[in-house]
């Protein structure tokens, strides 16, 4: 492969294809991303795992996918984007065949923190190959619908996932890659390679910075995820959590003094920047933590089978996909603090909706109304948040404040989910414990479900129990799960209030002149 720089766009006959090469790469990493939530429940049967552990098969994607983003298009812009986009592709190829064919959760766990680091590798690439590829007048379009597609293929993967594993296998959502991955390597001649351009050589990448902010979000999330099962005070997590926070320490005070780094903190001193940043770590973080948790509850509590639990979240990506872009006309009008504010707002009602609708009885009921609010709340959100950050900095610097937003918005997933498991094993364990104490269940039954309180609703239901018994610990284990579900619910939704006060706060009135 040739390593230097476009010098013109591509011929025409070639971009369409070059067009689906980088969407289907997206949607590999988008929808990777989404479809595992909904195979959960069933990898936790499937390997007996506690609810510490089960978080690492979602923990160990992001973790490398949000760490490693900047490092990820650093190195395309210094080695050839189209190279490092391949380079992506063909490791997300081998840890989806490696995820597949697990026998164990370790395994799995290993091959998606591997699928993390060719999607680091390959979604930076893809705005810039499509920059590099179409000329001015067309590039709007390509982009817009590049975005349409990957939502299309990230709302769609849960529900094609789900019907998979209840058709055959869970192992099917990971062979889904393969045929895609095999479509974009027969399409990759046709990419043209393209660098950075500048006026003096490339600079050095950040080593420092990326191995610190892995290693210190790998610390500290593991620290988090197995303090409910062992305690703080375990050295297993005491340890792990103190070095993590020492070496996120070391991570921000490289950031603040090296030419080179990956997430300049001098750009968080601007307020225009700093307050959809805020917003952007409390919301997106609230989102990722609801979109881990919702499976569990719709398919061990209210029975759902796993396409019908995927496709729960579509109306919100449809109304995502069909207003955004009006919403982002109304910028210009009257200012991003308002839609921002109100979109947090009702980003909110819409959290707390699920924990307030949880005792009503059917989909249209119960779910469809949290998720129709939480989406109108997301669509006036997006375009806004979008614009005042790149409308924040110089042309010169849009670029890595487009990736910070991105690298933050991920991060904040990982650390969400970590930390609303705390809230639901805590509201789970405390609620089964007091139900227990007051049940009528014999005194062996209820120390083996307390004895397996780790797992949380997937504990298994001592055989030797009578039918009326077996319903009443069924109860009980639905209840405390419930209790610990209205505590996520609720934390969700005061982050995002949370980030729409930062926005009141912190987000200049007027704004400030483009530079976009």
């Amino acid at each position: 492969m040739s390593a230097a720089p476009a010098a013109a766009p591509c011929p025409h006959s070639d971009r369409k294809w070059i067009l689906i090469a980088i969407i289907l790469g997206s949607a590999l990493a988008f929808m990777d991303g989404s479809v595992v939530n909904v195979a959960l429940p069933t990898l936790q049967s499937t390997f007996h795992a506690t609810a510490s552990a089960i978080q690492w098969v979602v923990q160990g994607y992001a973790l490398f996918g949000a760490a490693l983003l900047l490092l990820g298009g650093a190195i395309g812009d210094r080695y050839g984007r189209r190279r490092t986009f391949i380079w992506g592709v063909s490791l997300f190829a081998v840890a989806s065949l490696g995820s597949a064919a697990s026998y164990s959760l370790v395994q799995l766990i290993a091959a998606r923190a591997i699928q993390g680091v060719g999607a680091a590798l390959l979604i930076p690439q893809g705005l810039s190959i499509l920059s590099a590829s179409f000329p001015a007048q067309e590039r709007g379009r390509a982009i817009g619908t590049w975005s349409a597609w990957t939502t299309v293929f990230a709302a769609i993967g849960p529900v094609v996932g789900g019907w998979l594993m209840q058709a055959w296998s869970w192992r099917l959502i990971f062979l889904l890659n393969l045929p895609l991955v095999l479509v974009i390597m027969l399409l990759a001649p046709r990419i043209p390679e393209s660098r950075a351009l500048g006026d003096g050589p490339a600079r050095p990448l950040d080593h420092l910075g990326a191995a610190l902010a892995t290693l210190s979000f790998a610390a500290t999330i593991y620290a988090l995820s197995f303090a409910p099962q062992f305690g703080w005070r375990n050295r297993l997590v005491a340890w792990p959590l103190l070095g993590g926070l020492v070496l996120f320490a070391f991570f921000l005070r490289s950031q603040s003094n090296r030419p080179n780094a990956m997430m300049p903190l001098s750009l968080f001193r601007i307020p225009r920047f700093l307050a959809p940043n805020v917003l952007t770590f409390l919301l997106y973080g609230a989102l990722g933590g609801t979109l881990y948790v919702i499976p569990f509850y719709l398919i061990q509590v209210r029975h759902y089978p796993p396409p019908a639990a995927g496709a729960v979240f579509l109306p919100l990506i449809l109304l995502m996909f069909l207003f955004s872009a009006r919403v982002g006309g109304l910028v210009p009008r009257i200012g991003e603090r308002l839609l921002l504010c109100l979109g947090a707002a009702l980003a909110g009602i819409g959290f707390a909706a699920f924990a307030w609708l949880d005792n009503m009885h059917g989909y249209a009921l119960s779910v469809l109304p949290p998720v129709v609010i939480l989406g109108c709340g997301m669509t006036l959100c997006v375009a806004p948040l979008t614009n005042a950050v790149m409308s924040s900095v110089p042309p010169t610097q849009t670029g890595i404040a487009s990736a910070v937003n991105n690298a933050l918005s991920r991060l904040a997933g990982l650390l969400a989910v970590s930390l609303l498991a705390l809230v639901l094993v805590h509201g789970f364990v405390s609620s089964l414990s007091h139900q227990l104490a007051h049940s009528s269940l014999p005194a062996e039954a209820r120390e083996q479900m307390l004895a397996n309180q780790a797992r949380l609703r997937d504990i298994p239901i001592p055989p030797d129990l009578t039918q009326p018994q077996r319903v009443q610990a069924a109860q009980l284990l639905d209840q405390a799960f419930l209790a610990g579900f209205h505590s996520v619910m609720l934390a969700c939704a005061l982050s995002a209030w949370a980030g729409g006060l930062a926005v009141l706060l912190l987000l200049p009135k007027q704004p400030a002149p483009s530079h976009a």
